[in-house]
């Protein structure tokens, strides 16, 4: 699945205060949800929705704040957080918090056959394009697509513990989802919806 993206300038992060804009807020997300793993600067700024040059600037201030690390391969930068900073686990549990369902979902899900779409849907959606708080801890995650069912909702299951966060998951056909022929799909494309990154 292809997806296209729109890079805008940085905005203010206004799902966490502390951070300087969401765009740092993705990056941090990324990295910090995943310990251990490299990322390219290109990676981080495909996650983050935003352009290469953006993610760099980012990654630079990280970089100089030893929140990071990095190692070269031929001529590709790779990216991975600095678990041994003072300041891991209080960053971690911010970003786990504000920005980790977007970050580690895609993931997740990656690799399964049949799923076309996923989305974010309900309170934590609305909480992503600030439109409210985040009154509720559980995440509302919305499948699209003709998939194993159970394979699926496993996958976002076993990162329940991870983002100490409950996933309710909602599975909806290709077809009922491009001729919004269900209550359920009319009820929240009228409401706040974030698009997972989820390429094939």
């Amino acid at each position: 699945m292809k997806v296209i993206l729109q890079f805008v300038k940085p905005e203010k992060a206004a799902l966490s205060p502390i951070l300087r804009s969401d765009t740092q807020g993705m990056i941090l997300a990324q990295l910090f949800m995943n310990p251990g793993d490299d990322f390219s600067i290109s990676e981080l700024a495909r996650q983050a929705n935003t352009s290469a040059p953006t993610a760099m600037r980012e990654v630079e201030r990280l970089l100089e704040s030893q929140l990071v690390i990095q190692r070269t391969v031929g001529r590709v930068r790779l990216i991975q957080v600095n678990t041994k900073h003072e300041l891991h686990d209080a960053i971690r549990k911010i970003v786990a918090f504000s920005y980790g369902p977007a970050a580690v979902l895609p993931a997740a899900l990656y690799g399964i056959e049949g799923l076309e779409q996923a989305f974010l849907y309900g309170n934590y959606a609305a909480y992503l394009k600030k439109e409210r708080a985040s009154d509720s801890p559980e995440i509302d995650l919305l499948l699209v697509g003709y998939m194993n069912r159970i394979e699926a909702a496993n996958a976002a299951k076993r990162v329940e513990g991870y983002l100490d966060r409950s996933v309710n998951v909602k599975f909806v056909g290709s077809q009922e989802w491009e001729t919004e022929s269900s209550d359920f799909v009319v009820e929240v494309l009228q409401k706040a919806l974030f698009r997972l990154l989820i390429n094939d």
